[in-house]
């Protein structure tokens, strides 16, 4: 009950109460008035009396009613949590009366966030009874990867007689939903040669841990997990007995290196722009083709991204959890903690650190200097952006549209 009031009293507050719906309906208002007062002063007096109390009797009531209705009125949005990329699904406006007279004429127009295409921008209206609930569905297609905000733009509700409007100037939070984009995990070009350079970086730092390390200890009695070769790899590591059972070359990973995990930082915020949203796309679904690439090598690797204002790292091991991943994403605000790296990524055993950036700027290059000491550095921009800001890192790469990645690096 608290609740209804504090609702109703937000419309009265905000809202322009009473408000002609048209210029024509205020001529039609004004008709009247003329022919009620012709009737009083110069046909017939008692008529007259009778017209001035129905124009003003009728339209009490149902200013009356339609406040009593808004009251009563229940609305909210309906719409799935995530979907896939490119999928079409409706979202549902729901209104609801507990009150037992019907509602009037009810106008919404609901705008979505710039990730999600609305098919029909039209601003819809219809009338519901206290029985049944008012339910206007409206078809919307998922375009691009990441979080959406589905809103109710505006919304109003005339009275019965259909001359006056009550506008929600103020439209409740309780009255938005957010939807989650799936991102997909796309099959990569030319990715192998940054693949072996980051597997190079790990098997160096892995032989140079193993060198240092207690030659006595039963720590240094090391095991071995395996990955497939990539051109480039030393002979000297090939499993051949291995490789002869599995039909393909087999590369031998020290034990050791699976406490090295290599991390992607997803440098990305939120946008409202286009071509914008299409980068941030690109880095996303480019760092998850990627992930896919380090587990299916046998490399645990860990993803680091921001949302709520704050960064989450997740480690990831094997396909499943890359898949799972893209849930987590797609549910993301991007919002950072006013930083464009995660700070806690300077403690992790990581050795290779890889970007994924849509705003290779002066600001994010110059985070990435106080990380260069501590391992290989490797930026991937969009295509198309100013990327000469990151030319110092160990490693540029450039991704286009088609997942092709470019070395500007040789």
């Amino acid at each position: 009950m608290v609740n209804d009031m504090k609702k109703l009293f937000g419309i009265l507050k905000h809202s322009k109460i009473i408000r002609p719906k048209s210029l024509k309906s205020s001529f039609e208002i004004i008709l009247i008035i003329i022919m009620a007062y012709a009737f009083t002063h110069y046909l017939d007096g008692d008529i007259g009396v009778v017209v001035w109390s129905f124009l003003i009797i009728a339209p009490l009531l149902s200013i009356i009613l339609s406040y009593y209705a808004i009251f009563k009125l229940r609305i909210h949005l309906e719409a799935p949590d995530y979907l896939a990329k490119g999928k079409n699904f409706r979202v549902n406006f729901i209104a609801s009366t507990i009150g037992k007279l019907p509602v009037p004429f009810v106008r919404c127009h609901i705008k979505p966030a710039a990730n999600i295409v609305q098919q029909d921008n039209r601003t819809v209206q219809s009338a519901m009874t206290s029985k049944e609930n008012l339910i206007i569905s409206y078809q919307m297609t998922a375009k691009y990867v990441g979080l959406a905000e589905i809103k109710i733009k505006r919304l109003a509700i005339s009275d019965y007689l259909g001359l006056v409007e009550f506008k929600y100037g103020h439209i409740p939070d309780d009255y938005k939903i957010k939807i989650g984009v799936i991102p997909a995990i796309p099959e990569l070009t030319n990715a192998n040669i940054m693949l072996h350079a980051v597997s190079d970086v790990i098997l160096t730092q892995d032989d140079e841990e193993e060198e240092s390390s207690a030659s006595f200890s039963p720590q240094s009695m090391l095991g071995y997990v395996h990955r497939e070769y990539v051109a480039g790899d030393s002979l000297r590591k090939i499993n051949w007995k291995m490789s002869a059972k599995r039909q393909k070359l087999m590369v031998r990973m020290e034990e050791s290196a699976t406490t090295i995990r290599p991390t992607v930082i997803l440098d990305i915020q939120p946008e409202t722009q286009e071509e914008k949203l299409k980068h941030r796309e690109i880095m996303i679904e480019g760092a998850l083709g990627f992930l896919m690439l380090l587990v299916k090598q046998g490399i645990p690797c860990s993803l680091r991204f921001a949302t709520g204002k704050q960064w989450k790292c997740v480690i990831l091991e094997n396909e499943d959890d890359v898949r799972n991943i893209c849930i987590e994403i797609a549910t993301a605000d991007f919002v950072n903690d006013n930083h464009r790296i995660d700070s806690s990524a300077f403690y992790e055993k990581a050795g290779v650190y890889l970007i994924y950036t849509a705003n290779p700027d002066e600001a994010l290059a110059l985070e990435l200097e106080s990380l260069r000491e501590k391992g290989y550095i490797c930026a991937i921009c969009p295509t198309g952006t100013q990327n000469y800001p990151l030319m110092d890192m160990d490693s540029l790469w450039e991704l286009d549209e088609n997942f092709i990645m470019k070395n500007l690096k040789n």
